[in-house]
């Protein structure tokens, strides 16, 4: 008993093993998607790693905020790869239905069948996992040079990473994957009839006719693509969110429609231009496109939709991470910016003294760190809001979101002069009756050239009448910020701006000594006091960065995984067709067709179903990201065209080698006539 066990096990590994040999251009496709699929996860899920490596200090946790979010994102991979695994261990039994039938008639029983798929299975996996993790621990290291870059860390601080939490995790969901297949697999030989399956290759595949008129659906495709493309460019700027869902959902149910009813109405097009049609084997051609685009409108559909949203995702993460880190030193001048808002019984107490005598009496470590130090106090003009004063100047949905319902704010003139100073800049004048305007929100620098423009009739301020000065628009950051928040600060005389209310105290500082230990006071010290808001360089540069990081992985991390997807769906349709397209190849040639003809036949199919999707995810792309750029500040048109070009490069890259291996594992399945 115990040796027929053995030679049984001898005999199924030696059969597996021949199978995926012989089946090797089959299962190809397979292999690659998966190998590139592990390589994606292993490389995205080992950022907690490269992080740790760098030494980047996340008191406030933003860094573990994107390690989440990758995390998140990892789990909407899984479910993709889940469901792409699945597709394409549904077209490998597909393909070997009659294999299977000839195991049954050879005596085999469907458990035996079974446990020689489990083998199969086991083994494309095991090797698709192992290539896939060492392919993903050298792309890794890419991603660790990239992270220390942005991270401003330089390649000085680079190690070798390597991280036994993504290794596990892949394994873990790979292993549960290939699981889920197997008992798939057991359950669909269980529902195989022996008669069917030695007869698969003669069985066609229906196609539905449509009653409905092509020509109207068509149009109505066109009209909710256009539809979704203008809801994106009309209120992106207003209602991001819901814009990009409203108008990515019309354009893919467009997309969805035009897929289903363009074949048809291509076909009777192409079939009237006699002189077209009956060349060569062009009519071949189009009845096969024709019907392939009929059989499977939606799926091509669907991987259109998926092409779209990936070059879209890495394009615009791109701008989204770029716009977060732009002017980081200008949004962050100083070392430390220490607030105290008015409004709390500490009021009289700190109007009296500066934040600083503050800490000292609380005998706060941090003073000692402290070097070069402004303190000046912001003030209001009564209840007169942003939106009332600058807002009728603003001319397009992105200047209005500038202008809220914030209070006017006012700096004193020796106040700004102490601040320009900190900063090594020149101080700037104004005469007793004038004042001018302080931003460092770069959009809103035209609002308030419109507003100087116009401003005629003099201003109070403080009991003073104040003319606006000629050109006196000065841009400068007053206190350490994560966004750029001034978009039109009154910059006064300094008893205009004393004789107004007092609206919050801020003491802007430089570190003097060791960096990390006045970081390591001013935590323990504001814990202590707890009177104070503070904005540390260290704290915003880490934010600054988490954020960059976070749009730009977790887009490119969506988007090559929706390429992968797009591109393997793809390839398998194909490869089904080529096997299916075997008796039709060999009719053709015993018709008299050459081998040339068959071939350009055959690169001429895969160029319209690869070549459409991409075409219609390309216009799609263009129209989304130029409709969200709109709203993403601080960027240039060179910027902008380098992240569309980063995208669209990448997805024609992946997509190209799909392309080319699904053609020559197609001229396979067809090498007897081509």
């Amino acid at each position: 008993m115990r040796s027929r066990k053995k030679a049984s096990k001898k005999f199924f590994d030696k059969l597996a093993s021949r199978n995926v040999k012989r089946s090797a251009r089959d299962y190809f496709i397979y292999f690659f998607t998966l190998t590139f699929a592990v390589c994606l996860f292993y490389t995205f899920n080992s950022i907690k790693a490269q992080f740790g490596i760098l030494g980047i200090p996340d008191t406030l946790n933003y860094l573990a905020a994107s390690q989440a979010a990758v995390a998140a994102v990892s789990a909407v991979s899984c479910v993709i790869i889940g469901f792409l695994v699945a597709y394409a261990n549904n077209f490998l039994m597909r393909r070997r239905k009659k294999e299977f039938g000839v195991y049954f008639v050879l005596g085999m029983d469907r458990k035996d069948v079974g446990r020689l798929l489990m083998k199969e299975t086991g083994k494309i996996g095991a090797a698709s996992l192992v290539s896939g993790l060492l392919l993903g621990i050298f792309a890794s290291q890419g991603l660790s040079m990239i992270t220390a870059r942005l991270a401003g860390a330089g390649l000085t601080s680079y190690h070798f990473v390597f991280s036994p939490a993504a290794m596990g995790a892949a394994v873990i969901f790979f292993a549960v994957t290939f699981a889920c297949v197997h008992i798939f697999n057991v359950h669909q030989i269980k529902k195989m009839k022996l008669i069917e399956l030695l007869y698969a290759e003669r069985k066609n595949e229906e196609m539905p006719e449509s009653k409905k008129k092509d020509g109207l659906i068509t149009l109505l495709s066109i009209l909710l693509m256009a539809a979704g493309y203008f809801v994106i460019f009309k209120w992106a700027g207003s209602f991001f969110m819901i814009s990009i869902l409203a108008g990515g959902g019309l354009i893919a149910s467009g997309t969805i429609l035009f897929f289903l009813s363009a074949a048809s109405a291509v076909m009777r097009f192409l079939k009237r231009k006699k002189r077209f049609y009956y060349r060569g084997l062009n009519m071949f051609d189009v009845n096969q496109l024709g019907s392939r685009l009929k059989t499977a409108g939606v799926s091509v559909a669907v991987v259109c939709i998926l092409m779209f949203l990936a070059v879209s995702a890495m394009g615009i993460s791109m701008g989204l991470g770029q716009s977060s880190i732009i002017g980081k030193k200008k949004l962050v001048p100083y070392d430390i910016s220490i607030e105290y808002t008015f409004g709390s019984e500490k009021d009289k107490e700190l109007m009296a003294h500066s934040i600083l005598e503050e800490l000292k009496n609380k005998n706060a470590e941090l003073t000692e760190y402290l070097g070069p130090t402004v303190e000046f106090t912001v003030y209001r003009i009564g209840d007169l809001k942003d939106h009332e004063l600058f807002g009728p100047y603003a001319q397009s949905n992105k200047e209005e979101k500038l202008y809220g319902d914030y209070l006017v704010t006012v700096i004193g003139l020796e106040d700004y002069n102490s601040i320009l100073k900190l900063q090594d800049k020149e101080t700037v004048s104004l005469n007793d009756d004038q004042y001018a305007l302080v931003y460092n929100n770069p959009d809103a620098k035209k609002v308030l050239e419109r507003f100087a423009e116009a401003q005629e009739k003099p201003m109070e301020v403080g009991n003073t009448l104040l003319t606006l000065k000629k050109g006196a628009i000065y841009e400068t950051t007053l206190n350490n910020q994560n966004v750029f928040a001034d978009t039109g600060v009154l910059l006064v005389p300094q008893k205009a701006a004393e004789n107004s209310k007092p609206y919050m105290k801020i003491s802007n500082s430089m570190y003097k000594g060791n960096e990390n230990n006045a970081y390591t006071a001013l935590k323990k010290d504001m814990l202590d006091v707890n009177i104070f808001n503070y904005r540390s360089k260290t704290d915003l540069l880490v934010e600054l960065m988490s954020n960059q990081l976070t749009d730009i992985y977790v887009g490119n991390y969506l988007g090559i995984t929706f390429l992968v997807t797009a591109g393997a769906v793809l390839a398998l349709q194909q490869l089904t067709q080529s096997s299916e397209n075997v008796k039709r190849y060999k009719l053709l040639s015993e018709l008299g067709a050459g081998e040339r003809e068959m071939k350009k036949s055959l690169l001429t199919q895969m160029k319209v179903y690869f070549g459409l999707p991409f075409a219609v995810a390309a216009v799609h792309s263009v129209f989304v990201i130029a409709g969200v750029y709109q709203v993403i500040p601080y960027l240039t048109a060179g910027t902008i065209m380098q992240n569309v070009l980063f995208g669209a490069g990448l997805a024609a890259g992946i997509y190209m080698v799909y392309f080319m291996t699904t053609y020559a594992g197609s001229r396979q399945i067809l090498k007897l006539y081509l």
